[in-house]
């Protein structure tokens, strides 16, 4: 073959391999060029009530119908979640408001993009052992908690006590347990005094003597709140729309399964089967967050009043980072859900 035809040949083989690396070759965030599902990597803190839609939307596959390949990815806390949306490698990461504040001050290209939980399900469970069969008699007891100045469970706690006239470290004192399980089974050895928390593991406690002496959802300032939200990059959502609403139909969808009563029979056998627990506790959860509390925003808006409501408690706790309200509507973006409601 001559040199120049030899040539010719090798640039017409460079051509074709560098166009289909191009066509072929798109990431599974970029939001085009694939015909077949694309995949959203999401980061939680852990397998638990919380994320009861996002756990059937895997164990269901209810987000294959809309295109998406949904990878949950576990994290010690929310400090690593943060970095790994920031960096590209996840997409969606879940987080209390309270520990996106001040992330965001930093990085206010980090939006909620969705309300994961609206009502507080959290209930002070107790070691009767202890002396304990009221709030006031926390006094000189110890809690235990996901993180100290970090969790949902921290913050709650503090606002029930203080709702009492209970201050932290001069009343009582928190101390780092771990996520929902190890918190009960150092409650139940004695360990710490009292938790914060709900089923299933709250109903395990309860099976092992503890004692539940308050409910959250009681008080006014706890009962219409945020208490965990979906987050993401905008300039990921923004160069990658389509995809995000995308995402959000398959999120709305298994919200809208996971309260379609035909599907509780399913729905309890994956609670018991994700979170290890018995039938009877399974169904406890099932009926506690879905029918009682139906702590899942249908539209997964996130509610103006709500979240001002949710600030409001972030200042009366000492929050590091806890916004001014007039700057709450530039921390977050409806349009997603909006937009997926759309169809």
């Amino acid at each position: 073959m001559p040199k120049t035809s030899w040539l010719r040949y090798l640039g017409v083989i460079f051509v074709a391999v560098f166009f289909a690396a191009a066509c072929g070759g798109s990431g599974s965030s970029g939001g085009g060029g694939s015909s077949g599902p694309q995949k959203i990597a999401l980061g939680v803190t852990s397998f638990n009530s919380l994320h009861l839609p996002l756990l059937m939307a895997r164990d269901e596959n209810l987000m294959k119908p809309y295109g998406i390949d949904l990878q949950i990815n576990t994290f010690q806390n929310t400090g690593q979640i943060i970095p790994a949306l920031l960096s590209g490698s996840l997409q969606v990461g879940t987080a209390t408001p309270e520990q996106l504040f001040a992330a965001q001050n930093k990085q206010p290209n980090l939006k909620m993009i969705a309300s994961e939980d609206g009502t507080n399900p959290y209930s002070l469970i107790v070691n009767p052992k202890k002396g304990i069969s009221s709030i006031q008699d926390m006094r000189g007891k110890t809690i235990g908690v996901t993180g100290t100045g970090a969790s949902a469970d921290y913050f709650t706690a503090k606002l029930m006590l203080k709702d009492h006239g209970l201050e932290e470290n001069r009343d009582y004192h928190f101390i780092n347990a771990g996520p929902p399980p190890q918190r009960a089974a150092a409650l139940v050895k004695g360990q710490v005094d009292a938790v914060m928390s709900f089923p299933p593991d709250a109903q395990v406690m309860l099976s092992k003597g503890m004692k539940s002496i308050a409910q959250a959802s009681s008080l006014p300032n706890l009962h219409k709140v945020i208490i965990a939200t979906y987050m993401a990059n905008k300039p990921w959502y923004t160069k990658n729309h389509d995809l995000a609403v995308k995402f959000m139909r398959g999120y709305l969808a298994s919200v809208k399964w996971l309260y379609d009563p035909k599907n509780k029979a399913k729905a309890v056998a994956n609670i018991a089967k994700d979170m290890k627990v018995s039938n009877a506790d399974a169904t406890t959860t099932y009926d506690t967050f879905v029918t009682k509390l139906q702590a899942y925003p249908k539209d997964g808006l996130i509610d103006p009043a709500a979240l001002t409501t949710t600030a409001k408690n972030a200042q009366a706790t000492g929050v590091k980072g806890a916004p001014a309200l007039n700057s709450l509507s530039s921390r977050y973006d409806n349009s997603l859900a909006k937009a997926a409601a759309k169809g």
